[in-house]
């Protein structure tokens, strides 16, 4: 039942993974077209007219909502307006100053999340291990409301902190990250109402206020009832977000090893990295490394190099 799945994953793209993901990369990097560079400018120009530029959007950032809407103008302004209704609505611009969650190790616990060093290309690898997610204990200590506002704040550190720290080490710009889904041990009684609109909700605002910031998605160890699960996330996503995502079930790393070094991979996926006290909980990266980074809005001390 997952060949068909993995059999389509496989052959939306050629080639190896690494050509794959450096095509992408230099795509994001601004190799444009002469028509889609008129229109880059021209986007620009039309919002600073409007007075909604703010200085923090460079070419990269415009680039996302250009590309999120198939290099539409008028729809690009449509998702970029409404991206600053909603971050005004919900205080993300000073979010990591005003949003404190004590319960963030309590709520880890429960649902292993995290960023662990950096892929071949030099972006962060974040990994969740869904498997492990226990729903009714995370609400006995939090709610999905606070859960939303959470992963906000994590966007926000990730865009502030996490990826220049990795642009300086790789030394080009960094602003995509290659995701892997661990389901080993998931079951259809993951999938409960709750999880599935929190899911929901949480697709709705990386698609529509983060767009383009996915470079790879790898769903690992997916169960034979991964087909009903993806049958209800699917039509979630749009289709260029589809188009970044590959189904494994067992059998992946192989996969993931062309894209990311041993050393950088957790020994649970198939690579050699065994952190102290383990890699969900390491934090390992370029932005906990001196040399690169330093962040003294991050709630969480910098840690040495691992």
């Amino acid at each position: 039942m997952l060949h068909d799945l993995c059999h389509c994953a496989h052959n939306q793209v050629s080639g190896s993974s690494s050509s794959r993901e450096e095509d992408m990369m230099n795509e994001m990097a601004g190799d444009l077209t002469q028509s889609q560079q008129d229109t880059l400018s021209k986007f620009r120009e039309i919002l600073a007219e409007q007075g909604l530029l703010r200085k923090r959007d460079d070419d990269y950032t415009l680039l996302r909502f250009l590309r999120a809407r198939g290099f539409d103008i008028a729809k690009a302004k449509a998702m970029y307006e409404a991206m600053l209704d909603w971050r005004k609505e919900i205080g993300a611009d000073t979010i990591r100053e005003t949003f404190e969650f004590p319960e963030r190790k309590a709520i880890r616990d429960l649902y292993p999340h995290f960023h662990h060093k950096t892929d071949k290309l030099g972006r962060p690898v974040y990994i969740e291990r869904l498997g492990q997610l226990h729903v009714d204990e995370l609400l006995k200590i939090t709610t999905m409301d606070r859960m939303l506002l959470y992963h906000v704040k994590e966007w926000e550190v990730l865009i502030d902190w996490k990826f220049p720290a990795c642009s300086k080490k790789a030394g080009s710009h960094i602003s995509q990250s290659l995701t892997i889904l661990d389901l080993k041990g998931v079951t259809m009684k993951h999938m409960s109402k709750q999880v599935r609109h929190f899911i929901q909700k949480i697709t709705k605002v990386d698609q529509d206020y983060y767009p383009e910031y996915l470079g790879k998605m790898f769903i690992v160890n997916a169960p034979t009832a991964f087909k009903a699960i993806w049958a209800m996330i699917k039509p979630w996503l749009d289709k260029r977000t589809q188009k970044k995502i590959e189904v494994h079930g067992g059998h992946f790393s192989a996969k993931l090893l062309e894209l990311v070094d041993s050393e950088n991979l957790p020994e649970f996926l198939g690579g050699s990295c065994n952190c102290l006290g383990g890699c969900e909980n390491s934090d390992a990266g370029p932005w906990n490394e001196a040399r690169y980074s330093s962040d003294p809005l991050y709630d969480e001390p910098v840690k040495a190099p691992v």
